[in-house]
């Protein structure tokens, strides 16, 4: 795990910006730093600063590392690292689990390897299989090949984007890096803002949607796909996909796909429990992080689990009791940050910086305060449960478009039995209205309370992207689009940044290529039933999990008590921030926003305190980030 940058060019140019461009990103690798420079064929010594050089840094490529050492932590393991005699090198960024049986099959076919990295396996795999390589690794990577002999740089990204890599072009450049911040380092790229990203934040509460960022000019490198890039022509990069999310046609009945999800579930853990260094667990104390946990300590029953827990004095926001049930059930190391509303005015700023773009709630310094602990405790591997909730079908909202089709299909009988079933034994918070809101047509909401209510000039609506209660889309349609647009890219942002800042690597079991695939296929009766989400997976894992945590029916997941901060000190600072934005105010009307929140009863404040928080938190990057 690292962080990796680099610019390749038509013509040789001074390319001292790769070092400063690896600098800004060295949260994400505090073990080391590596750069390489290749000119007209020639490569120079791997070096850690421009100082080390004999000469000016003039070369057509550059490729920068930061390393953060999880497998092989020995100086075998530094990057930019190189193979077949120097004719291919490599900046990479992530893991590949399964490098210990490619490592075999490849000595098959006579490689050899002189470390113990999963670097070494990825770069034989490329020059035995070319990009087919990609396909054959289970794993998560964002990754720049750089083929010598053919003068092609290659880039890679992981099927669902668990890594990052963003891309940019300026003077016949393409300029690259695991983060934001890395490409705007280079000094080649100004920070203007992309208004179509930020008013999709404003209207439709998106962010991630696309490969397009909050930055214009700067793009994520589409997940799931390669590209091969000549020296000639750098800012040519046509993405093609090696993977595309498809469902795996199901026969299985019930019970057959119980066992199979239980031994996916098992190969995943056991691959992610690789490492060179002490692996943990985040843990909410909800069904997906304990079923994690539980399946650690199974199979390595010798092995204390560390968890790590977000909880609060507060508890109507405190899961702490419910991550104690589990811990204590595996006899856990257990570790628990207590956020607080002054910690996360102190530290916001770093928070956005870290972030790169825009978020939406206090629920992503949950997550900041449990990778800092993990960090304390000299953890820097965690296990996280991010992607459960949209191949298990884990929302609420899931729910209520079962029902929907149910109806639509006339099937009255059995629309009412799971409707009955959702309020005798599902989420006690599935009849809340506010948290599906977002669900609900125009008519339907608070007047004044949207934040799209305030825009200056209103777009026209591209509400038809985003599926609301009503659509005619099926539910696998749904799945697939929450794991590549709307909710899956913006938590594994979230999850990314937040790790890589306090040099954590997170690994994310249940979007393993094989669980998804297999998940997306089955009927939607094997997932919602009986009144509960994630049924398939309560089934398989029932003589693993505890019982309270079987049939807990108050999912909350890291929460916050964000509305109550944002009646406080937070609310007063974001309307500062509001208030003092020239860009935020090119596009709301600011002052008639402030005005309607100060005056607002308390209905109507609680409605608005979502969209204030955004142009709050969007006013605050946008400083921190000078955009213009």
């Amino acid at each position: 795990m690292c962080g990796i940058a680099g610019i390749l060019s038509a013509t040789a140019v001074d390319m001292s910006a790769v070092f400063a461009m690896t600098q800004v990103q060295k949260h994400r690798g505090p073990d080391g730093s590596g750069h390489l420079l290749v000119r007209h064929g020639e490569h120079s010594p791997i070096v850690d600063t421009a100082a080390e050089l004999t000469g000016p840094p003039i070369a057509q490529l550059a490729l920068g590392h930061r390393r953060l050492a999880i497998v092989d932590c020995s100086p075998a393991g530094r990057q930019p690292m190189s193979y077949a005699n120097n004719r291919f090198w490599i900046s990479f960024n992530g893991e590949i689990y399964n490098y210990i049986e490619l490592r075999e099959e490849l000595r098959g076919l006579g490689h050899q390897f002189v470390s113990g990295s999963d670097t070494e396996v990825l770069l034989a795999a490329f020059s035995a299989w070319g990009t087919a390589c990609f396909a054959r690794f289970n794993g998560m990577w964002g990754l720049a090949i750089w083929d010598a002999a053919k003068r092609e740089l290659t880039l890679a990204r992981d099927r669902l984007g668990v890594k990052p890599l963003y891309l940019s072009f300026a003077e016949n450049r393409l300029i690259f890096a695991s983060e934001i911040k890395g490409v705007l380092a280079s000094g080649l790229v100004r920070p203007t803002l992309n208004r179509d990203i930020a008013l999709d934040y404003f209207v439709h509460e998106v962010v991630n949607q696309s490969n397009a960022s909050f930055f214009q000019g700067i793009e994520a490198f589409p997940a799931g796909c390669f590209a091969v890039v000549s020296a000639e022509r750098p800012t040519q990069v046509k993405p093609e996909p090696y993977w595309q999310l498809q469902a795996l046609p199901n026969t299985l009945s019930f019970e057959a796909a119980t066992e199979r999800f239980r031994e996916l579930f098992e190969s995943s853990i056991r691959l992610r429990m690789r490492s060179d260094v002490p692996v943990g667990s985040c843990l909410s104390g909800g069904l997906d992080s304990s079923a994690i946990v539980c399946e650690m300590a199974r199979l390595f029953p010798n092995d204390r689990i560390r968890t790590f827990t977000s909880g609060f004095a507060d508890p109507r926001f405190d899961e702490t009791a419910w991550s104690r049930i589990v811990s204590d059930s595996i006899n856990a190391d257990a570790h628990f940050a207590q956020p607080n509303e002054q910690s996360f005015i102190d530290e916001l700023g770093d928070l956005v910086w870290h972030q790169d773009e825009p978020f939406f709630s206090t629920s992503v310094y949950a997550q900041w305060c449990v990778m800092r602990s993990a960090r304390g405790a000299g953890v820097p591997v965690l296990l996280d449960g991010q992607g459960a909730d949209e191949v298990l079908l884990g929302y609420k909202k899931f729910y209520f478009f079962y029902l929907q089709s149910l109806l639509s299909k006339g099937r009255l009988l059995s629309a009412l039995k799971q409707g009955t079933s959702l309020v005798l034994h599902g989420d006690r918070g599935a009849l809340r209205w506010r948290e599906a809101m977002r669900y609900l047509p125009p008519s339907l909401r608070p007047s004044g309370g949207a934040l799209s209510d305030y825009l200056i000039s209103p777009r026209a609506s591209n509400t038809e992207q985003f599926h609301k209660v009503g659509s005619a889309v099926s539910m696998q349609q749904r799945q697939s689009d929450d794991l590549l647009r709307f909710s899956v890219p913006g938590l594994l942002r979230y999850e990314d940044r937040n790790s890589m800042a306090w040099s954590i690597e997170s690994r994310v079991p249940f979007l393993d290529y094989r669980l998804v695939e297999f998940l997306l296929g089955l009927p939607v009766e094997f997932k919602l039933r009986g009144g509960l989400t994630k049924a398939l997976m309560r089934n398989a894992l029932a003589d693993l999990l505890p019982a309270p945590i079987l049939k807990r029916r108050d999912k909350m997941g890291f929460v916050t008590p964000q509305s109550l901060w944002m009646q406080g000190r937070l609310g007063s600072q974001l309307i500062d921030e509001i208030k003092q934005s020239k860009l935020l105010a090119s596009l709301v009307d600011t002052s008639s926003l402030v005005r309607t929140w100060q005056a607002a009863p308390g209905g109507l404040q609680q409605s608005m305190q979502a969209g204030v928080f955004r142009a709050g938190l969007f006013a605050m990057w946008a400083r921190r980030f000078a955009v213009n």
